[in-house]
């Protein structure tokens, strides 16, 4: 079932300076992900076989569709720009300023545009000049002494990089192919690096465990059959807690499978978690010494509700806690016997605290109402000494709110905007960082103008 393989060698992105070229450089004794993909190829609107972006006109041609065998459909377009470009990013609703551009297919790039607001919690923000084109989904994670992030683009590309507490991008490897379709990636630390998971899609899917040391630079790589969805619980000073959905088609319910990895990434121990799930709707985190899974379980009669499931450091799962109408739970782990969680229970978004046998301590607390016009909402949370950082993207995908709550169920600072986001929202994930947490984002953006976002904000 287990398949040890070593990533081939490439060349590995040294950015610097931010705003200068990379550099190539690798670690001895380990092989650096290989850079083998190029960028999605990209065409302006009016250009056909004559070229027309660059001539210095914003140019009107008319574009014809047509969906699936439909009737053709024609409309007239414009270049949003070509050279110059007359609009700012204050004109475009960034509320930190920046520098508008107008890219190589004359549309306007607002890469260089500041979203972030200024908050009094803010510690840093940074908009790293990295390939967050289309994110299919996006991990971040803290070693104690910087950063790493790691997404997946729908061009089945899995990227990686590091920065430092300061969100100063040092390292990347932005452009990876990956063997088979991926769909979910999962990062933690462990000792002598990082973690890496990318679950399988598919028909057959396969997850693929990368063992990275500290730089980034790919160690081994496991591979386990049919299983996709993973999440990785984080432990400090040792190897995570890999959780996933185990079946033979991404689309489908399976079991969920536990494993604590040791610093090989192979499983220390294997548990089973629960007969049948929906993967995509799974976290989990570690309740020193143990860890919590929530997971959207499935009855015999097809009804689903999530449950909340406790496992012991050696393996043993507890009873299950049914979380009736609650739906789409991240959790983080918050110091001994404690995990904190935020969730919807479909009006509401709520953070709670449980214990490491999944027991409430102590009532939720409301946060947020839910926004009835969207499916989902993009949501993460991060603890740092007792107080759990929430991240809740709101305002029809626009805004990035805050909310910090204490341990006792007290909101310690209310509801407000840590950014905005004039494009939207796609992707949020956050992790501990020092005395507060560290958040990235994407954001809904042609290839020119993909915006990938770091923000730090203190407890």
């Amino acid at each position: 079932m287990l398949v040890a393989t070593l990533g081939a060698c490439g060349s590995v992105e040294v950015d610097r300076d931010p705003g200068g070229a990379g550099a190539s450089g690798g670690a001895g004794g380990s092989e650096p992900f290989p850079e083998t993909c190029s960028p999605p190829e990209r065409s302006a609107v009016c250009d056909t076989d004559v070229k027309r972006c660059g001539n210095g006109v914003q140019d009107t041609c008319e574009v014809c569709w047509s969906v699936d065998g439909s009737p053709v459909q024609c409309s007239d377009v414009t270049e949003a720009c070509d050279g110059a470009v007359s609009e700012t990013c204050g004109s475009l609703g960034y509320a930190g300023g920046g520098r508008l551009a107008c890219s190589d297919v004359c549309s306007i790039d607002v890469r260089d545009c500041d979203s972030c607001l200024g908050a009094p919690s803010q510690v840093a923000c940074a908009r790293p000049r990295v390939d967050g084109y289309n994110v299919g989904g996006v991990a971040l994670a803290s070693d104690g002494e910087g950063l790493a992030a790691a997404w997946l683009s729908f061009d089945d590309q899995l990227h990686f990089a590091r920065f430092s507490m300061d969100l100063a991008l040092e390292s990347q490897w932005s452009c990876v192919d990956i063997p088979s379709p991926g769909s979910t990636v999962a990062l933690a630390p462990s000792p002598g690096g990082f973690i890496l998971a990318l679950g399988g899609a598919g028909d057959g899917p396969v997850l693929r465990l990368y063992r990275l040391d500290p730089a980034g630079n790919e160690i081994a790589t496991r591979t386990i059959a049919d299983a996709m969805y993973p999440v990785l619980a984080a432990r400090p000073g040792a190897a995570p807690l890999l959780v996933y959905t185990s079946g033979e088609h991404a689309a489908a319910q399976g079991a969920l499978v536990a494993e604590l990895l040791d610093e090989e990434a192979n499983a220390a121990w294997q548990a089973t978690v629960a007969d049948a799930v929906y993967g995509d709707l799974t976290a989990a985190a570690f309740a020193d010494p143990g860890f919590l899974v929530a997971a959207r379980a499935i009855a015999a009669d097809g009804s689903s509700t999530t449950e909340l499931v406790p496992i012991d450091a050696s393996g043993a799962v507890g009873p299950a806690r049914e979380l009736p109408g609650i739906d789409d739970v991240a959790l983080a782990p918050a110091g001994a016997d404690r995990a904190a969680g935020v969730w919807s229970d479909g009006e509401r978004f709520e953070v709670g605290w449980f214990d490491g046998q999944a027991a409430a301590v102590g009532a939720p607390v409301t946060i947020a109402a839910r926004d009835a016009a969207k499916a989902t909402q993009e949501h993460a949370i991060a603890v740092s000494n007792g107080r759990a950082v929430v991240a809740l993207v709101e305002e029809g995908d626009r805004q990035l709110s805050l909310f910090h709550v204490d341990a006792d169920g007290s909101v310690a600072v209310p509801r407000y905007g840590f950014a905005r986001e004039p494009l939207g929202l796609s992707r949020l994930a956050a992790a501990p960082a020092g005395e507060g947490a560290a958040l990235v984002w994407t954001t809904y953006a042609e290839p020119g103008s993909s915006r990938f976002v770091l923000g730090r904000a203190q407890r």
